[in-house]
């Protein structure tokens, strides 16, 4: 009997390890995934500041301020962006200043340049103003001592700012994995080479390493072999020696030249699947070994999946992928489960084990739909093209009808 694909989701994530942590320059950091918390070690802003182009002064010196009965100023100073005031305020001074120029001492509030009367010399304003008001208070963005960031999430726009604002140049992220692709079968040839009858073109080695990549990883092809034991297990010991995971494609079937799980037991492994319960992707086999690299002993996994392109790729994203991100570092690892709206009719559904049906998310009238595209055999990867999302349906589930909810995970 077939692994449940949720079974197979969990040994595979519990028996995932990290990478390790390296620290690398902010200006490299877009995109990678963040390997230690992150504790504000000042206040940002580190001082009070305007947020206008306008005028700071004492909001006491305004209680009585109306259009019938404004109060005038003295202006005592000009301050720009990136100076600091000499002047103190007083009972009755106000101090002109752009944006992002601090606020005097003295001063306990501010007000915009378009809510006043002035000359150089003097402000007139019309209405009170209470302590705070229009202050960009210190420690306002960013309070010293704060935990701003946690780490096994992906270093955005906001978090290479905040890392800025904080004058940290240093980073601490997880090294990117190295997947290795082993490409198997004698019937394989590469695309740029002629296709005798009867060959098929290596289409696998780069649809796998596209959907590796396009989520933060580095591939390695290890090269290509036909159904031999020992060409299979030369690759493997090859692999092991640069790379985080090894994933293979063709020989894990159960017909007489599906030699992958042969080679991945004489490489060492432990084979705790041998095919997993689902539509397309069922024919597969994963693996775990013990190696030591660089003095450190450390788990590495062994993904062997079909040889059928749709199938392979099904495989990787709807199973492997949570234990891969994990190994990437990612906290949140898992498939985030969502509702569609099924953009179509969906009659074939099948009757043994959990189906999965790529699509594409498109957003229409205010409801996430996913259009399915009408072809989903397990050779057919044209019918990936664009496809971001999987919907699940489990056994024997009910045809579905357009319009109608169905559940799935974006990938």
């Amino acid at each position: 009997m077939k692994m449940d694909y949720q079974e197979a989701i969990r040994i595979l994530t519990e028996k995932a390890e990290p990478v390790e942590v390296e620290e690398i320059p902010l200006e490299k950091c877009a995109g990678r995934v963040l390997g230690a918390d992150i504790i504000a070690g000042e206040n940002v802003p580190s001082f009070d500041r305007s947020p206008y182009d306008g005028y700071a002064f004492r909001a006491a010196d305004t209680q009585e301020a109306t259009e019938q009965t404004p109060v005038t100023l003295k202006v005592v100073e000009n301050i720009r962006a990136g100076q600091t005031p000499k002047s103190t305020i007083n009972p009755g001074e106000a101090i002109r200043l752009m944006t992002g120029a601090p606020v005097p001492t003295g001063a306990d509030a501010v007000c915009k340049y378009e809510d006043t009367e002035f000359t150089d010399n003097i402000v007139t304003l019309k209405k009170s103003y209470k302590p705070g008001d229009n202050v960009v208070t210190a420690g306002e963005d960013i309070s010293k001592g704060s935990e701003l960031m946690h780490r096994g999430y992906r270093i955005d726009a906001g978090m290479m700012g905040t890392l800025a604002s904080l004058g940290i140049m240093s980073v601490p992220v997880y090294r990117k994995p190295v997947i290795g692709i082993i490409s198997t079968g004698d019937e394989v040839v590469e695309p740029g080479e002629e296709l005798p009858p009867g060959k098929i073109r290596n289409s696998n080695r780069y649809t796998i390493a596209a959907a590796l990549e396009s989520i933060g990883l580095e591939t390695r092809y290890l090269g290509h072999t036909d159904d031999t034991v020992e060409g299979i297990s030369e690759l493997i010991s090859e692999g092991e020696k640069s790379c985080d995971l090894l994933i293979s494609t063709g020989g894990v079937s159960v017909g007489d030249y599906d030699l992958v799980p042969d080679a991945m037991e004489a490489c060492g492994y432990e084979v705790f699947t041998r095919g997993v319960a689902m539509k397309p992707g069922m024919a597969c086999a994963y693996g775990k070994k013990t190696v030591t690299r660089q003095g450190t002993e450390r788990a590495q996994l062994f993904l062997g999946l079909s040889g059928n392109p749709a199938s392979s790729l099904t495989n990787l994203q709807c199973v492997c992928y949570p234990a891969i991100r994990k190994i990437a570092g990612l906290a949140e690892y898992e498939h985030k489960k969502t509702g569609f709206k099924s953009g179509s009719d969906i009659t074939k559904i099948g009757k043994m084990g959990t189906r999965f049906i790529r699509g594409k998310v498109d957003f229409r009238d205010g409801d996430i739909v996913l259009d399915v595209p009408s072809s989903q055999g397990n050779v057919v990867i044209s019918s990936a093209i664009r496809c971001d999302a999987y919907a699940i349906f489990s056994a024997g589930h009910a045809p579905v009808r357009q319009g109608d909810m169905i559940e799935g995970f974006m990938v």
